[in-house]
C-alpha cells in the first residue's frame, strides 16, 4: 500500500469515526419516537424531519429563505473580517492605538450582540441591514483578538532581518506580519463564521420578514415542529459546509504552515 493509499484510508476511517456518533444519536432519537417514550408531536423524529425537509425542498420557500440568512451571514461576515484584520494590525502595530481601543475591545468583546438588535432595528430599521449589521459587530471582535495576538506574536527577529534587508514598513506588514498572523486570523474567522449563522438568525427571530430564522420561528409558533427542525437542519447542514469551506482555504492559504499541513 501506497503512502497516499494509506492516507486516504486513514482520512476515510476518521470520517466513519465521526459519523458514527451522530449515526447512533438519530437511532436512538428515533426509537425515543417510535416506541412512544416522547411524544413526536413537540419532538418529531428524524424520519418525520427527514419526510419535512423534502417537501420544503420540493418548493421555494426553505431556498428563499435560506439565501437571505445566507447573504446576511457572509456579508457581515466579510465586513467584520476587513474591518477587524485592519483594526488588528493597527493595535498590534500602535501602542497609543491599542491604548485606546483595548479598553473598549475588552468591556464589549462579552456582550450578546442580539442585545443591540432594538438599537439596530431604530438605526436600520427591519431587514437586511439591521441584521447584516448585528453580524458585523459579532464578528468583528473575534477577528480583531485574533489579528492582535498574531502580529504581536511575530519573532522581532523576523521583522529586524527584513529591515535590515531594507524592507519598508508595508513590505514589513505584507510579508512578514500578516503571513505569521494568518494561522491566528483563520482561527477568529472559523470563531466569526459560527457567530455569523447564529446572530444572523437570532436577529431574523426577533425582527425579520425573512430568513430562515423567521420561519423557523413562524412554525413553532404554528405548531409544525417537524418543519421547524427541518429549516434548523438545512441551515445547519450549510453552516457545516461552510465551516469545511474556511478550512479548505485555511489549507491552502497556510500550505506552508504547520497547522496548514494538518487541515490538508
Amino acid at each position: 500500500m501506497t503512502s497516499a493509499t494509506a492516507r486516504a484510508a486513514g482520512r476515510g476511517a476518521a470520517w466513519a469515526w465521526r459519523i458514527v456518533p451522530i449515526g447512533l444519536f438519530l437511532l436512538v432519537w428515533q426509537a425515543l419516537g417510535s416506541s412512544r417514550l416522547v411524544d413526536t408531536s413537540f419532538l418529531p423524529t428524524p424520519i418525520m424531519v427527514a419526510h419535512a425537509l423534502g417537501d420544503l425542498l420540493s418548493g421555494h420557500e426553505i431556498r428563499d429563505n435560506l439565501l437571505v440568512t445566507l447573504w446576511r451571514a457572509i456579508a457581515g461576515l466579510v465586513a467584520g473580517a476587513a474591518a477587524g484584520i485592519a483594526l488588528g494590525v493597527g493595535m498590534a502595530r500602535s501602542a497609543a492605538f491599542r491604548g485606546y481601543l483595548a479598553p473598549i475591545v475588552g468591556a464589549t468583546y462579552s456582550l450578546p450582540k442580539t442585545a443591540l438588535v432594538p438599537l439596530l432595528i431604530l438605526w436600520f430599521g427591519i431587514g437586511d441591514r439591521m441584521a447584516i449589521a448585528a453580524v458585523f459587530l459579532t464578528c468583528l471582535l473575534p477577528v480583531v483578538v485574533h489579528t492582535v495576538h498574531g502580529v504581536t506574536a511575530t519573532p522581532p527577529v523576523l521583522v529586524w532581518s527584513a529591515q535590515a534587508l531594507g524592507a519598508s514598513r508595508r513590505q514589513v506588514l505584507w510579508r512578514v506580519l500578516l503571513p505569521h498572523a494568518l494561522p491566528d486570523i483563520f482561527t477568529g474567522l472559523r470563531v466569526a463564521l459560527g457567530f455569523a449563522f447564529v446572530v444572523a438568525i437570532s436577529a431574523e427571530m426577533i425582527a425579520s420578514t425573512a430568513g430562515i430564522g423567521r420561519l423557523t420561528f413562524m412554525y413553532g409558533e404554528n405548531g409544525a415542529y417537524d418543519y421547524m427542525f427541518a429549516a434548523v437542519a438545512s441551515v445547519v447542514l450549510v453552516a457545516f459546509l461552510a465551516d469545511r469551506a474556511l478550512l479548505g482555504l485555511g489549507a491552502v492559504c497556510l500550505r506552508w504552515h504547520e497547522s496548514g499541513a494538518g487541515e490538508a
